[in-house]
């Protein structure tokens, strides 16, 4: 819809980094102080195109060949569609921060508003009268206000009765952490949890097996252009302590990457599934009268039990990786268990079950010694086979003999890599979360275009700068907060 256009095309410009902006220690920016708190979703954009931030984000942007001509291409084609100028027509009128307040998700057409404080009130007047479709706007305690009627500004100044977004202690919690920005983002856990309750088809079971106090957390993030990168960082905040109800895993320090062999392309760590499987299994039964029974179909299919046999798989650290190949990359699965012979006597009678709905015939897996250990060998198709064994306090599952031949003999190891290192020290991955993951795209990217037939010039050109992207999250009480940075160069 153009109705919104003003907003939209204000972030997308400001994200493809064509300007700066200032570095304000407002929460959520300056426009909390006059939003009110029962508001259901405010978006801020940060429009002052002068300052710290931004110039970041547009030094970003100049790594990439193709960048700023992208930005040039994006403003001649608004000129010529829309004759508007950027530099004549919008930045005058916008101020220095652009926010949309979303006051109800209840009802079939949300009510919202966007606000900013115009440089130039004639210029932005002027881009108003522009839209496709009427729009009105009125000044409210030194902001100004627009909107598609005067029903929503009306609606937006009675709802500032009470006190406004940046006195409500749920925004303060949520938003901990995530001042300052180009853009962020808060959604009130009471507003989605109405509009949920509200559809049609939303379950209405108990939520208190899903979710702390069986309530929807808020939600609030930012994104913020660093030094070396674009960050992405995010918080949720639940009625409950988020550890205790088992919704996520507690904090752990991950050891496997110390026994993984180098040459990780991509990673993901974890711990604890078991725990989180149980309380997914508790949440779905009570949302889905029929969860139970088809859970036990699925279990008699499979001869194994997803609490007894499956989940204690997992009630450890584990790893799922992936490395470069002779012929084609190894995937493999790492995991700590207790009872190394129950661990691969479960996953012999998965696959066993899993060879009847092959649409091809599989042998039997085959036993066979690799690196000192006896292992089983399931070949699928010439070259490809599966290995999957127990032992060391493990279970492996790989797509490659080397998969399991690295992890015991010895040489270089994944924490060592000097990528994965720079990585982590680039993104601040901290030596405590509850899950995180890895990609190495300075590798990845070129292998995936391989095999769709090589990499032309000007697209290697336009991948080259971009290094990794690691991802992790961490809780603490009732907060859960999570993490992304992508490495740029």
């Amino acid at each position: 819809m153009r109705r919104a256009w003003i907003l939209i095309l204000t972030l997308v410009l400001a994200l493809a980094g064509c300007g700066g902006g200032t570095e304000s220690g407002a929460v959520g920016g300056e426009a909390a102080g006059i939003v009110p708190a029962s508001v259901a979703l405010y978006v801020s954009g940060n429009t002052d195109f002068e300052g710290d931030e931004w110039q970041a984000a547009e030094e970003l942007v100049r790594k990439f060949p193709d960048g700023e001509r992208g930005i040039q291409m994006l403003l001649e084609d608004l000129q010529e569609q829309e004759d508007i100028d950027f530099e004549a027509d919008v930045k005058p009128a916008l101020g220095p921060e652009v926010a949309l307040a979303v006051l109800d998700f209840a009802s079939d057409e949300p009510t919202f508003v966007g606000l900013t404080q115009p440089r130039d009130e004639q210029k932005f007047q002027d881009l108003l009268a522009r839209s496709d479709e009427p729009t009105v706007s009125e000044v409210v305690d030194g902001w100004t206000v627009f909107a598609n009627d005067q029903a929503a500004i009306d609606a937006f100044k009675e709802a500032r009765d009470g006190e406004t977004l940046a006195d409500s202690v749920d925004f303060e919690e949520t938003m901990d952490g995530l001042e300052g920005g180009l853009v962020s983002v808060y959604a009130n856990g009471a507003g989605l949890q109405s509009a949920a309750e509200q559809a049609p088809d939303f379950p209405q079971g108990d939520f208190g097996a899903c979710l702390p106090e069986g309530q929807f957390p808020s939600f609030g993030a930012v994104a913020r252009a660093e030094d070396g990168g674009a960050r992405l960082d995010a918080n949720a905040v639940f009625a409950g302590d988020v550890e205790e109800s088992g919704l996520a895993p507690s904090p752990y320090e991950a050891e496997l990457l110390e026994e993984v062999p180098s040459g990780v392309l991509a990673y993901i760590s974890f711990n604890d599934l078991e725990s989180q499987l149980s309380r997914f299994r508790d949440c779905f039964s009570q949302l889905e009268p029929e969860f139970e029974s088809q859970l036990g179909q699925a279990e008699a299919f499979l001869g194994v039990s997803l609490e007894e046999d499956l989940a204690p798989l997992f009630s450890g650290e584990s790893a799922l990786y992936v490395r470069g190949g002779s012929l084609i990359p190894e995937v493999t699965l790492l995991t700590e268990v207790e009872d190394e012979e129950q661990a691969a006597a479960t996953l012999d009678e998965i696959v066993e079950s899993l060879r009847g709905l092959a649409p091809f015939p599989l042998p039997e897996p085959q036993m066979t010694e690799i690196a000192g250990v006896q292992v089983r060998q399931l070949a699928i198709q010439p070259p490809v086979s599966l290995y999957y064994g127990a032992f060391d306090g493990k279970l492996v599952v790989t797509s490659a003999r080397e998969g399991i031949a690295d992890l015991r003999e010895d040489g270089d190891r994944f924490a060592d890599d000097d990528a994965f290192a720079a990585a982590k020290d680039r993104s601040g991955l901290p030596d405590e979360t509850t899950g995180w993951g890895y990609v190495d795209l300075a590798e990845v990217f070129p292998l995936l275009l391989g095999f769709a037939g090589g990499v032309p010039p000007e697209v290697q050109g336009n991948i080259d700068p971009l290094r990794s992207v690691v991802f992790y999250s961490t809780t603490d009480g009732a907060r859960a907060s999570f993490s992304l940075f992508v490495g740029i160069e």
